[in-house]
């Protein structure tokens, strides 16, 4: 009986895999690189940062304003005649774009420390 050997072995790297496939849309082994990041992608790093920063202040601002958003729903009312709470759409969407932009950046942030190319998968970029 012959015995064979394994010409590879490779360790699992599951937190890298992880990061890369939700990040980068990179799930396999071979598609990741080690390579430094484009000038684009470090752009891209650069406007996801800017989007957090931007964000976080949006999100201060609607927590801070809170105690005015009967003033901001008769505002709405005077304008259209129908009376309909304008803040919780406004406070849902920010706190969604809020999470979901922290999430990248952290991402971004473990692409960076582990030394993986940044290569921001192009779904995340339309939004």
């Amino acid at each position: 009986m012959v015995k064979h050997q394994p010409l590879q072995v490779y360790e699992k790297q599951v937190l890298l895999s992880l990061v890369t496939g939700i990040y980068g849309c990179r799930w396999k082994r071979y598609q990741r690189s080690q390579d430094e990041s484009s000038k684009w992608e470090c752009a891209w790093f650069t406007i996801l940062s800017s989007s957090f920063l931007l964000l976080l202040f949006w999100t201060y601002f609607w927590l801070v304003a809170q105690n005015d958003f009967n003033d901001f729903n008769w505002s709405v009312y005077n304008h259209s005649g129908e009376w309909r709470d304008e803040t919780i759409p406004i406070v849902t969407s920010t706190t969604v774009g809020f999470i979901y932009i922290t999430f990248l950046l952290i991402l971004a942030l473990f692409h960076i420390s582990l030394g993986q190319q940044l290569n921001l998968y192009w779904v995340h970029k339309v939004p």
